[in-house]
Formats: C-alpha cells, structure tokens, sequence
C-alpha cells in the first residue's frame, strides 16, 4: 500500500507528526466510509461555479460523479450550439486516473486551469 508505506516508513514530519497513528486514521476514515449519508439537499444549495472531478476508475464509479453534477444543475438540457445552456459548473472523468493518481494527472490541470481562469473572468 503506497500511501501506509510513504507515511510510516518515509513520514514528513508536516504531514505526520505521529506515523504510528496511520493505521488508526485507516480505521477511522473505514469506519466513516462504512456509513451512509446523503447530502443531496446540501449540494443542491450549492450556488458557487463547481468542478467535479473523478477518474474513469476511482474509488467511487463515475456515475456518482454524473449524479452529483446532477445535483448541481449540470447536464440537465442541452448546451446550445452557442453555449447558452451551459451551466456554471462542470464535470470532468479523467481517462485511465485512479483516487490515487489523479492529483499527478497532467489531465487534471488541463481541466482546472480553464475553470478557474473563467472564474476570475467572470469575477468569481
């Protein structure tokens, strides 16, 4: 497991004061993942221009991405041919990314650059 071995056999101090406790956090965040919650009402309220990012195999499948893009009013008609129904948030599956490969993705920057360069634009 590459993320127990960074931590506990090579820690950043920064990052880990305490690496013996990783396995601990494991527990913790399995425990947390073990329980269903639903945040549908919360991200529906969501009025600030939103990226939803995922790979194509996360740890999640790709349709919660659609559904929680969904939930922020994307994807709900067409766009338009000159782009009028476009939304203000977007939704990216990165081809052949994983939870744990997507941060070094050189995809990822592709798709967060132009998003937050039209938010600066449009004064977000």
């Amino acid at each position: 497991m590459l993320i127990l071995r960074v931590f506990v056999r090579r820690p950043n101090a920064s990052l880990a004061p305490r690496p013996e406790e990783f396995p601990r956090l494991l527990g913790k965040m399995g425990d947390l993942m073990a329980k269903d919650y639903d945040y549908s009402e919360q991200v529906r309220g969501i009025t600030a221009p939103t990226l939803v990012v995922a790979g194509d195999a996360d740890i999640f499948p790709p349709a919660h991405a659609v559904e929680l893009f969904g939930l922020l009013g994307g994807g709900q008609r067409d766009g338009g041919w000159d782009g009028s129904g476009v939304g203000k948030s977007r939704l990216a599956i990165l081809p052949g990314q994983t939870h744990y490969t997507l941060f070094s993705a050189p995809a990822l920057a592709a798709v967060v650059i132009p998003f937050l360069d039209a938010g600066v634009a449009a004064g977000h």
